[in-house]
């Protein structure tokens, strides 16, 4: 803060912080949409950028504030100047993608027109039903990727890089020398192969270059391929080092935690329509949204569903006998806050209580929607 006690944005560049600490700056608490936004929109407006994206990725992950002029040169990405990369035939530069996401700075076009004084339950921000996902996954993701890389040096002793993986449960282990420089990888398959060639049990004979090197920024459905391909992938930050490793078992073992939610909320949207839109007309929709281009319940936002049960006359139409209305109208309220969260990249992915608030709620509508198309 300057002395004034305004925000000197200015002031940030070079700094090297959490992505927490960053919002701090703002008095902001939760990264969201509209946080990220506000934040891009002050940064830019002072010629600033972060690296990697505030957006996406842990939220006590570290970026750094640099000048758009820096990012666009390509200095801050870890390549040098003239598009060559360090350890070339090991790196891998990722298809750009950025094309295909949407630009946090921009608001999504739904034709909202909402009335003054709004309602809690209308998020600032808040996407139309039936666009999840909004944003494109990158790899740092995966914990594994930036929390650091179990590794040897190229003198160790080749028991000693067999013992950590076989303690640890590896099937691959990076070799960086004194200065952190990525040498190779030692893996299972290259132990054998060396072996089998007759050669010197040591580290460097065990030494592999069939490996990728991708950044922390690096968008993860294009590396999926090599993951699979070759078993793994090497992260690097934007100055180079190893951050960590991504597995095919982390794929595995991450895809329920990622994709699930996705895939119940989608189900819970379609279900939750469908049951309304059999109830509900164009004069229930005007009384909680006066849009006059908006005459189905398919055109209106998730938190207006909330709006428009929780009215006992309307809830009455729905004629679900079984359900309370006031219990109902606050698991739809908690999982409009969860859906939020996962729309617009808040502090990480619903956590055990989250998803089981998810897989409660689509029970419920599976009993009044028994579609088995879902």
């Amino acid at each position: 803060m300057s002395a004034s006690g305004e925000l000197d944005v200015a002031g940030l560049a070079g700094a090297t912080l959490s992505r927490r600490q960053l919002l701090a700056h703002w008095n902001i608490q939760f990264r969201n949409h509209a946080a990220v936004s506000r934040v891009s929109l002050d940064l830019s407006n002072a010629g600033l950028t972060t690296v990697p994206d505030l957006a996406v990725g842990p939220i006590d992950g570290e970026i750094r504030v640099v000048r758009l002029a820096d990012s666009d040169a390509g200095s801050v990405q870890g390549h040098p100047p003239g598009g060559a990369t360090p350890d070339t035939h090991q790196a891998v530069d990722v298809e750009d993608l950025s094309h295909i996401v949407r630009d946090p700075l921009q608001p999504v076009d739904t034709g909202d027109t909402p009335d003054s004084g709004g309602s809690p339950d209308e998020a600032p921000g808040e996407d139309p039903v039936g666009l999840l996902p909004q944003t494109a996954l990158r790899i740092s993701v995966f914990s594994s990727a930036v929390g650091g890389a179990v590794s040897v040096m190229p003198d160790d002793t080749l028991p000693k890089a067999m013992s950590i993986m076989a303690e640890r449960g590896f099937s691959q282990l990076p070799v960086l020398d004194g200065l952190g420089a990525l040498q190779g990888v030692v893996t299972w398959a290259s132990i054998a192969h060396m072996h089998a060639t007759g050669r010197e049990a040591t580290v460097r004979n065990a030494l592999t270059s069939e490996y990728h090197a991708v950044e922390s920024t690096a968008y993860l459905l294009p590396v999926v391929p090599m993951i699979q391909a070759y078993g793994f992938v090497l992260v690097r930050s934007a100055a180079g080092s190893v951050t960590g490793i991504v597995t095919t078992a982390d794929l595995a073992d991450q895809f329920v935690a990622i994709a699930r939610p996705f895939f119940v909320l989608g189900e819970i949207e379609r279900r939750l329509r469908r049951c309304l839109s059999r109830v509900y007309g164009e004069d229930d929709v005007r009384q909680v949204h006066r849009d006059r281009r908006r005459r189905q319940v398919d055109q209106l936002m998730f938190g207006e569903y909330v709006r428009l049960l929780d009215d006992e006359e309307r809830w009455k139409k729905l004629n679900w006998p079984g359900v309370d209305r006031g219990h109902f109208v606050g698991l739809l309220r908690r999982v409009k806050d969860v859906r939020n969260g996962v729309m617009h990249f808040n502090s990480g992915y619903p956590d055990d209580e989250a998803t089981a608030l998810l897989d409660r709620f689509v029970g419920i509508l599976r009993g009044y929607d028994p579609d088995s198309t879902a």
